[in-house]
């Protein structure tokens, strides 16, 4: 099949790169060369006969890429309070979700990852509870490292059926990646936690792990005590009493750098280092830090200590929208020190690595899957533009409207692709 050239007035690679009047070539669902400007472009189209598909007074971009999603949970929009204790909250969203049918869940992860997509995310780390998110994304245009949720509550009983679960083999599906998801250090007993992680090891699939969210979960972790108590049967032996959340990760050989570790708020003396030496991946998800009145996460602490920091916007149980324009408009309105090139490539190229994508997902570059967003930005057209940086200040603050999305090289409308002549999807990277 024959390359597509896409051509705008600005071209963002990634978020220290900007080309005016660039084009991205795609072929064969991949990113197969980048124009640095118009001159480039006009070289290129006139020795191969593509003719440019200009996308006019816009911004290319990398699509985002969201670190962490419960897409199943769309269905509980505007249900629950932040208000109260975690345990509280915990307590309402089993109650919400157990009304749901799997065909209920199923339909609400494809209405969550369409949302995804008219924010202009096209790759996403989805946290699966039972297996209808897995059945419904696997047939969606988004890409998802799907991650299969594990947990027995402290209840060996229900061990032995949720790893079964987690071993069931993957679907095929040429946008949907297998991963793992042992919940969380509270909710995962020690052999669970160990039976995973060596599963993990064997398949080679990337893990999700909720970790030191709440002072709830660091008190019950080290005195089984606090507002979790209830809602846990520990069983004598089934979680390590007295380790840390970080320990109990590590003891199952998880911390690595194919683990991604959401929220971490509350990190014990010295967590921060050992999650950099092992080179995994923080996600930090602002809209949830919002929607819980949390105390401010100090992103600086982990960015000092060279830990990447990805974001995602969790799920809309504790969530108004799923949008990472809005997760980096809150980020940045949070640490107003941040800069809006580092905002970005915390929803671009930090996700993908999170992800487990790193280098395919999140930038412009040859090789890459060409999943891509063009942004429309008011008043664009005005001098004030041309200054370096006032664009990307301006998508970074959630200022955007989405124009369109593409997928391994489809336009992307409402979660159905089409599928412009001369464009054929692959999952692969590119010959090139």
């Amino acid at each position: 099949m024959g390359a597509v050239l896409l051509t705008a007035r600005w071209v963002f690679p990634d978020g220290e790169r900007r080309l005016d009047g660039g084009g991205v070539v795609v072929a064969g669902g991949c990113i197969a060369r980048i124009l640095t400007g118009r001159s480039a472009v006009v070289r290129f189209s006139r020795r191969t006969g593509v003719r440019p598909r200009d996308l006019g007074n816009c911004i290319l971009a990398p699509g985002f890429v969201d670190a962490h999603a419960h897409l199943e949970l769309t269905a509980l929009e505007g249900r629950l309070s932040g208000q109260g204790s975690f345990a509280t909250w915990i307590r309402a969203l089993i109650r919400e979700r157990a009304a749901l049918s799997p065909r209920d869940l199923s339909a609400s992860a494809c209405r969550g990852a369409d949302r995804l997509i008219a924010g202009g995310t096209t790759c996403v780390g989805d946290v699966d509870s039972g297996g209808a998110a897995e059945s419904a994304l696997r047939h969606h245009p988004v890409r998802v490292r799907l991650y299969r949720e594990v947990l027995d509550a402290g209840d060996p009983a229900r061990a032995s059926a949720a790893l079964q679960r987690a071993n069931r083999p993957f679907a095929r599906s040429a946008r949907l990646f297998p991963g793992l998801s042992p919940h969380a250090p509270y909710t995962v007993g020690a052999e669970l936690f160990a039976a995973v992680g060596a599963l993990a090891a064997r398949r080679r699939w990337p893990a999700c792990v909720h970790w030191a969210e709440t002072e709830e979960e660091v008190e019950w972790l080290a005195r089984e005590r606090g507002p979790l108590r209830g809602l846990l049967s520990r069983q004598p032996g089934s979680i390590s009493i007295r380790r840390t959340g970080l320990e109990a990760i590590a003891g199952a050989g998880l911390l690595a750098s194919h683990l991604a570790l959401v929220h971490g708020n509350h990190p014990s003396k010295g967590d921060v280092e050992r999650v950099a030496r092992a080179k995994a991946v923080l996600v930090h998800c602002p809209g949830t830090h919002t929607f819980f009145g949390r105390k401010p996460f100090d992103l600086r602490r982990w960015l000092d200590a060279g830990v990447t920091v990805a974001l995602g916007t969790d799920g809309l149980a504790s969530n108004p929208d799923l949008d990472m324009r809005r997760e980096m408009s809150l980020l940045r309105e949070a640490h107003p020190w941040l800069s809006p090139e580092t905002t970005f490539d915390m929803a671009t190229r930090a996700g993908a690595r999170a992800l487990g994508f790193e280098g395919r997902a999140g930038e412009l570059a040859p090789g890459a899957w060409a999943d891509l967003c063009a942004h429309r930005i008011e008043g664009a057209s005005a001098g004030e533009w041309s200054r370096p940086g006032a664009l990307l200040d301006a998508l970074t603050r959630g200022r955007s409207k989405i124009a369109s999305v593409w997928i391994s090289g489809r336009a992307v409308r409402r979660g159905r692709p089409e599928i412009p002549r001369g464009i054929s999807e692959s999952s692969g990277r590119s010959a090139e």
